[in-house]
């Protein structure tokens, strides 16, 4: 049925009066009295009665009146909802969300505060298969370069990946470490679906090391204090570790990890950008460069 034959019918009702009805809704009276004829013939009713230039409503034109009303209220609400208010579901890497996501979601709600924001933390879940069955609006992750034919990259940093400790470690500034310190000294490191945990291992493996594991979680949180109590060496991204560097609380491990992880945002090639999703993006981008 069409909302526009309702409206129609609704101002008849008010105006009693063809001429008048077109007048107040902008067009010919012959397009008035075509949509209340298609209404009538859709309900198969008689809506109203036209005696000379008399237009009387019909005992079935009054019972219609308040389905008319509450249909087009609907209607007009589901417009302001669409207008208004939307849900973005984000996949994002666990220290992407606890360390970087902050910045980006104060000033994206501050320009959409009625957006929903739905964080996925990603585990060891295929996140390009979770765009492709959209699942998830877009994804921010920490890993190593994306080449997925249907998965765009929107941007992409380069981070630095730290091996690092508290400050009264025993490698705590010493100039020279080597693979084999890794065996004496426990680490604390990510899960094994990490990439950059997967690259440190490569490269000790590289030269016939095995590191001593304390712990293995996907929090960096708990590789931050689990180190500050001197469990530990940590493996963590610079930017996880910021403050705690500036405040000496942690002390960067001499050790090369230049690793090529990057943060990367990451959208379905074929996904449709609404205006909440293209804010976001935009404002993401600028955010992690």
């Amino acid at each position: 049925m069409n909302l526009r034959y309702l409206e129609t019918f609704l101002t008849l009702c008010e105006e009693r009066s063809f001429t008048n009805t077109a007048t107040r809704l902008g067009c010919a009276q012959s397009n008035v009295t075509a949509q209340i004829k298609q209404l009538e013939n859709e309900l198969s009713v008689r809506l109203f009665e036209r005696m000379g230039k008399t237009v009387t409503i019909t005992a079935d034109g009054a019972r219609l009146i308040p389905y008319a009303k509450k249909m087009l209220s609907l209607s007009d609400e589901m417009y302001t909802l669409s207008q208004t208010a939307s849900r973005l579901t984000i996949g994002i890497t666990e220290s992407i969300a606890t360390y970087l996501f902050g910045d980006i979601l104060k000033e994206y709600t501050a320009h959409y505060p009625d957006t929903e924001i739905f964080l996925r933390l990603l585990t060891d879940e295929d996140y390009c298969e979770m765009l492709q069955n959209g699942e998830i609006d877009a994804a921010i992750v920490l890993d190593t370069a994306i080449r997925h034919k249907q998965i765009k990259v929107m941007g992409k940093r380069k981070e630095n990946i730290l091996l690092f400790a508290s400050s009264t470690h025993d490698l705590s500034g010493k100039t020279h470490i080597t693979a084999e310190d890794f065996t004496k000294y426990a680490t604390l490191l990510p899960p094994l679906f990490c990439s950059y945990r997967k690259l440190f291992e490569q490269k000790l493996h590289a030269e016939g090391i095995r590191p001593k594991i304390a712990l293995e979680t996907a929090s960096a949180a708990v590789i931050k204090e689990s180190s500050l109590c001197g469990i530990g060496i940590g493996l963590l991204p610079e930017f996880a570790v910021k403050k705690e560097l500036i405040y000496h609380l942690f002390e960067k491990i001499n050790y090369k990890t230049d690793f090529p992880v990057y943060t990367q945002i990451l959208i379905h090639q074929d996904k449709w950008h609404s205006k909440y999703l293209e804010q976001f993006l935009e404002i993401a981008m600028r955010h992690l460069g």
